[in-house]
């Protein structure tokens, strides 16, 4: 290869990325803007591994109520409270959500199924702020992506600052 070759090469990769990166932006804060609200209960976690640093260990009560078939489905159906907080409904393989719930698409780390991510990372010197956390706050798109947005205490008051 040629350098004229090469820099087109190495010019079109760094395309691709940026074209990818500006995609995956767009699509989160499309959900951010236009996600539907839902606020899920979290669930203790083992004490000694709550903070770690500027890190949170995430768990959510949902998922300890989840059959053990649930590995066979993609999504896990919630209905919402008049306070927007979900309680588990059923689960499925398809979408569009129904009526009156919301339809999350069901993760797998390590074996384990969740409806949304295993930690919370925030600024460093500000984990006392996020102490009181028993419920996390989500924007749900049309696919089921749920996206973390605030961590709220046991009123649903806002804690530190809103991840948007």
């Amino acid at each position: 290869m040629n350098r004229t070759t090469q820099r087109l090469a190495i010019g079109a990769a760094l395309l691709i990325i940026l074209l990818a990166a500006t995609a995956a932006i767009w699509r989160f804060e499309h959900t951010l803007s236009s996600g539907k609200d839902m606020i899920l209960q979290l669930a203790p976690v083992d004490p000694r591994s709550i903070m770690q640093g500027d890190y949170m260990a995430l768990a959510y009560a949902i998922d300890r109520e989840l059959p053990d078939e649930a590995g066979k489905f993609k999504y896990v159906w919630l209905s919402l409270s008049d306070q927007g907080i979900a309680s588990l409904h059923s689960l499925s393989n398809d979408l569009p959500q129904q009526q009156g719930l919301i339809g999350v698409l069901l993760r797998q780390r390590d074996g384990i199924y969740s409806v949304g991510p295993n930690g919370f990372f925030f600024a460093e010197g500000t984990a006392a702020a996020y102490e009181a956390a028993r419920y996390g706050q989500f924007k749900v798109d049309s696919k089921g992506k749920a996206l973390l947005t605030a961590l709220l205490d046991e009123e649903l008051q806002l804690l530190g600052e809103n991840l948007r």
